[in-house]
């Protein structure tokens, strides 16, 4: 891919880009109004980034500030960020663009002064889980949250969630380039090279 990675401002690029948690293996149902109020939440409490080829966004990560309310999550004094989203378009995914969203993720975190990232993500079936593993993420023992999705097929369905965190202070400019040479190499992988 032949792109960049930027603020994420439009609705419309949002709103085609969230549509992919319709699908496999979520199939969660939005309406236009509910996509709307992710999206102005997302804007209030932190960071949108977008992923884009040729000014045509086909991926996007966000970040909020802090722990969430209702999640079962409790840190101490850190200054917290939560992963709350990434999603890349069907046509873009296994191309290594997911990991190149969570590392920008991870290193924007860190830029703004934050201590800890942490992310909620299935049990079972998560597209982001291995990549979160492969950057440095560890699961927080014994913290679970089942949480019910209405899905396309109309059908209340709940699901089982964990959560993962890494320690933002303990990414040195090493530690950062071993990531990056770990997602640059799982990137190739990926592809084929």
């Amino acid at each position: 891919m032949n792109g960049q990675i930027k603020e994420l401002t439009d609705l419309g690029d949002f709103k085609k880009i969230y549509k992919v948690f319709s699908g496999p293996p979520y199939n969660e149902k939005y309406t236009e109004e509910e996509l709307e109020e992710i999206f102005r939440e997302y804007q209030e409490k932190g960071y949108m980034y977008g992923a884009y080829n040729n000014e045509e966004c086909v991926g996007m990560i966000a970040l909020e500030r802090g722990a969430k309310a209702d999640q079962p999550v409790k840190f101490k004094e850190e200054k917290v960020m939560y992963l709350a989203d990434v999603a890349v378009l069907n046509a873009y995914r296994r191309k290594g663009l997911g990991n190149q969203l969570m590392l920008y993720g991870v290193m924007q975190s860190k830029a703004l002064g934050y201590e800890k990232l942490y992310m909620r993500t299935l049990e079972r079936g998560s597209m982001s889980y291995s990549i979160a593993l492969k950057l440095g993420f560890k699961q927080i023992p014994n913290l679970l949250q089942s949480v019910k999705k209405e899905r396309v097929n109309g059908q209340v369905e709940t699901m089982q969630n964990i959560f993962l965190e890494i320690d933002l202070n303990s990414l040195d400019r090493d530690n950062l380039k071993q990531v990056i040479k770990m997602v640059n190499l799982s990137i190739d992988q990926e592809r084929g090279d």
